[in-house]
């Protein structure tokens, strides 16, 4: 059986943060595989789209994480083009019977959970693994504190600050090109 984390979001952009939260859970939980799986639009955030466009959101994630083998980008979510709930994802990876599911969360979403359409059978076919800052627990893997948000980054950017701190240097050299979060 092979295990797989499922970490979706908007990634808008990818930062340290996520890769620092991913490499964590895969290493502390034995994953053998974690998959990205950027949101076309959140549900939760359909009033607030993401900034950058589907294509430059995909592109930054793969140039993120080509340097780890064991990470993919699922793109299903992106191709939609609307909001697409995460049960919907899971349940097409849970067909093949030889996947063991697991959710990635940061503890700032365990919180809300419950809010996430069918929240208990979500739960039942990707039990999540939850990362905690400074702390572990029963439901938590303790990894270590990356305080970065993707409102932050895009913020910074359109000041013009440095971000190099932030985010992957392949991924702001992509930002720059191509002039995303001006």
């Amino acid at each position: 059986m092979k295990k797989i984390g499922v970490f979706g979001g908007t990634f808008d952009p990818v930062h340290f943060g996520h890769l620092n939260l991913a490499i964590n859970i895969m290493e502390e939980c034995v994953l053998d595989e974690v998959l990205f799986v950027p949101a076309s639009v959140s549900p939760f955030k359909e009033d607030s789209p993401p900034k950058a466009l589907a294509e430059h959101r995909k592109e930054m994630l793969r140039l993120a994480i080509g340097p780890i083998k064991q990470f993919q980008v699922l793109d299903w979510e992106l191709k939609s083009g609307g909001p697409v709930f995460t049960i919907d994802t899971v349940r097409k990876l849970a067909k093949d019977p030889s996947l063991q599911l697991h959710l990635i969360l940061g503890e700032d979403h365990l919180a809300s959970l419950h809010r996430w359409k069918e929240a208990e059978e979500l739960v039942r076919l990707a039990p999540p693994l939850i990362g905690a800052r400074g702390k572990s627990g029963e439901k938590t893997i303790k990894i270590p504190s990356f305080d970065i948000s993707s409102t932050q980054v895009r913020d910074r950017l359109s000041q013009k600050k440095y971000c190099g701190h932030l985010v992957p240097a392949a991924v702001l050299e992509y930002i720059n090109k191509n002039k995303l979060y001006e």
